[in-house]
């Protein structure tokens, strides 16, 4: 169930937009050449470049994988059903991982030899590998994308699919799947203590995984199949329910959890919270807060459908939890909203914005009610920053970091521990060895143009 099933596709065309208010700039990159159901968050290449996936679109309207610079040049990488009885996969979900080895993986929600999605492997310059193909009792409908772990392995879910004795077709799965393609069932949701997770996994600060699912849980009349749950589940598949939703805090938890820089865990519910307010026939949702011990906190209950929060929220290079819905917002951890860019009128946004390491925050909207969809970037006066594939490792492992103009660099410290050896492969990517002594906190690169500093902590693991 993907954010895009959720909004409105009523949406004026904005050819050629660039809109600029208090020194904060939105501009319209490229539109797609082709009706693509955009679905996924952009994640940034080692070239530097951004990648993502539309779940429609391409030749026979499958979808497709794509890169974009920041200049706005679209080139379309692959197209999915390209095999024999779309082997390859179709209607690719979620955000693209970027993998140690430089390669984009991903999955694809339908399609494969049994028609329950694939997993995949994709080279920046479009050659493609399915990696695994999902039987139905192994999962059905990995929507939610990979996460990238410390320990090397990807992570995600299943919206179906699994054993279950209450649910006739599975109510869902946690996995984890090597890079060579072995994949293997951690958890198989039961509906009592989730149902249909359609949201990515992160990795916490503590190294266990946090996720959410849409249903599940506390069954009402509001909430038939339940109302939805956050779980933490440790590396080797120990699943615990941190918060069963009973609607009137929120119900439909359609979006990931994110890890805030004071620990806790931020997100919107989809639904629930309030009833039949201005058009929320099921209620406009909710913003919540979780910390690690499982302190439940209702952050905001918007009241009207305008103003609903839909998106899974990042944490930007300035510390903050931004989101977005018909505005770029901060969410403050006393629930406090601030509305950074009103986007135009009748604009549908993607589910995810993200922030590149050039500052900008880059994104999709929906631009007809056919569906068709378009690139965007908003710069708000955020500065270069420094960002890490594994955001973990431990000392004397190697640490990749992305960024811009790392030619010419000088250092890298750890937490204020020089690094002893570190390699500037391009202008956007290079490596350095985590140094012995060195303790979780800010990774800053000193380049001629000044220091960068990382957006979040690397995590020193032992």
């Amino acid at each position: 169930m993907s954010y895009w099933k959720k909004v409105c596709l009523g949406c004026a065309l904005f050819a050629g937009m660039t809109i600029a208010s208090s020194a904060q700039t939105f501009t319209t990159l490229a539109y797609f050449p082709y009706v693509s159901f955009y679905s996924s968050a952009l994640i940034q290449g080692r070239d530097g470049n951004l990648y993502g996936t539309t779940q429609a679109g391409g030749t026979g309207g499958y979808g497709t994988v794509f890169k974009i610079t920041r200049s706005g040049t679209l080139t379309n990488l692959y197209t999915f059903c390209s095999l024999a009885n779309c082997a390859d996969g179709w209607s690719p979900s979620g955000a693209l991982a970027l993998g140690i080895d430089g390669n984009l993986y991903g999955a694809t929600g339908r399609g494969g030899e049994n028609d329950h999605g694939t997993i995949f492997k994709v080279s920046p310059s479009g050659a493609l590998r399915v990696l695994y193909t999902f039987s139905g009792t192994d999962g059905s409908e990995p929507e939610g994308g990979l996460l990238l772990a410390s320990n090397g392995k990807f992570y995600g879910t299943t919206f179906g699919g699994g054993i279950s004795p209450s649910c006739t077709s599975g109510c869902g799965t946690v996995f984890n799947i090597t890079p060579g393609g072995s994949l293997t069932t951690l958890f198989n949701f039961n509906e009592a203590d989730g149902y249909g997770p359609a949201a990515p996994l992160i990795q916490g600060n503590d190294g266990n995984f946090y996720g959410t699912t849409l249903k599940g849980g506390i069954q009402n009349s509001y909430c038939i199949y339940g109302c939805g749950t956050v779980f933490k589940m440790t590396p080797a598949g120990r699943l615990t329910t941190a918060h069963y939703f009973d609607f009137t805090d929120g119900s439909y938890i359609g979006s990931a959890v994110t890890q805030g820089s004071d620990g806790n865990f931020y997100a919107p519910a989809w639904e629930g919270g309030y009833v039949a307010f201005e058009g929320c026939f099921n209620g406009c949702g909710t913003l919540f807060s979780i910390s690690q011990k499982g302190k439940f906190t209702i952050l905001q209950k918007p009241q009207s459908p305008a103003v609903e929060y839909l998106a899974t929220l990042v944490v930007a290079s300035d510390g903050k939890l931004y989101g977005i819905g018909a505005e770029l917002y901060t969410l403050a951890p006393s629930g406090k909203v601030t509305i950074v860019y009103t986007l135009p009128p009748n604009l549908a946004t993607p589910s995810t914005v993200f922030q590149a390491t050039d500052g900008m925050f880059y994104g999709a909207y929906l631009y007809d009610d056919e569906m068709g969809s378009a690139i965007y970037s908003l710069d708000t006066g955020l500065s270069t920053f420094v960002a890490f594939v594994v955001p973990a490792g431990k000392a004397g492992q190697t640490a990749q970091i992305l960024s811009q103009g790392l030619t010419g660099t000088t250092s890298v410290t750890f937490n204020g521990v020089p690094a002893t050896s570190f390699k500037v492969v391009s202008d956007t990517y290079m490596t350095a060895v985590v140094p012995a002594g060195a303790t979780t906190g800010a990774v800053v690169v000193a380049t001629p143009a000044g220091n960068l500093i990382s957006n979040v902590s690397f995590r020193v693991t032992r």
